[in-house]
């Protein structure tokens, strides 16, 4: 149960990786961030050990374990420990060294209403996951992120099982006699033990980027759990393809980007602070 009330209403999180050397393009994603939003509390995710002196930027040590690996940092963004370190905030713009924001829209997007709002996975032929891909359509990519503290850690606090037991049940009434319908039924009865069938069960072995957790599995926990609509994230956030999304913005430009020097980086030079 989370009885701490927000005092703030957001900050930004930087997640660094191990060491901290900026390249050049991480320098102008900094500098974007300074620009438009200086004025917000503004975090570095750093590892203990770590000696961290940016002077815009508070830094806030977590597990080392969380850094260093995509897998890594999949498991921070399915930590408890990651979230109540934020519980002073009702929101957490989640921000990579390889994001861009071009203005500040930031409380306009607190105030939309959603638990999750992220860059989308824009279904499209020359995306690397194309258009016939789980992906393909959804939105969940956390490199450039907004999300509301409390409704994820009502997610990773749930109480619901992540297989209902009785599908198990289910199964073994196809099978008449055998092994198979003995080994369905032994199922049945451990994954009615929560310990071995609850969301810290799944995201212990959870083997897809933390992305499609909050993407595919977040409403499973916690029905309640809003996630932004394909056509509302791409106004905050573009990924691959932004030929394309700018399109279907309108020729407007959105909050911000992810992966800007990774796709199409000729797209986005008009856009970057000199």
């Amino acid at each position: 149960m989370i009885s701490q009330s927000p005092t703030k209403t957001v900050a930004v999180v930087v997640p660094l990786s191990l060491s901290f050397n900026p390249t050049a393009d991480e320098e102008l994603s900094l500098r974007h961030l300074t620009h438009f939003l200086g004025s917000y509390d503004k975090y570095m995710l750093a590892p203990h050990g770590l000696h961290v002196d940016y002077p815009e930027f508070k830094v806030k040590y977590l597990n080392k374990g969380f850094f260093g690996s995509t897998k890594a940092h999949s498991q921070m963004l399915m930590s408890q420990e990651f979230y109540t370190s934020f519980l002073d905030y009702e929101y957490i713009l989640h921000y990579h060294l390889d994001a861009l924001v071009f203005s500040d829209q930031l409380l306009e997007w607190c105030d939309s209403g959603y638990d999750f709002i992220a860059s989308p996975w824009i279904s499209h032929k020359d995306a690397p996951y194309g258009t016939n891909s789980r992906w393909a359509g959804k939105v969940g990519n956390t490199g450039f992120a907004l999300f509301k503290v409390r409704s994820f850690l009502k997610v990773l606090t749930s109480n619901r099982y992540a297989i209902d037991p009785e599908f198990y049940d289910r199964e073994a009434l196809k099978i008449e006699l055998g092994l198979n319908r003995f080994v369905l039924k032994a199922k049945s009865l451990v994954k009615r033990l929560k310990r071995f069938n609850n969301v810290q069960w799944e995201v212990a072995g959870f083997e897809e980027p933390g992305d499609w957790f909050w993407a595919s599995r977040a409403q499973h926990y916690y029905p309640d759990f809003s996630v932004a609509p394909l056509d509302v994230a791409l106004k905050f956030g573009f990924e691959c393809v932004p030929r394309y999304c700018f399109e279907l913005t309108n020729h407007t430009l959105p909050f911000g980007c992810h992966a800007w020097q990774r796709y199409d980086r000729e797209f986005w030079e008009p856009f970057l602070l000199k």
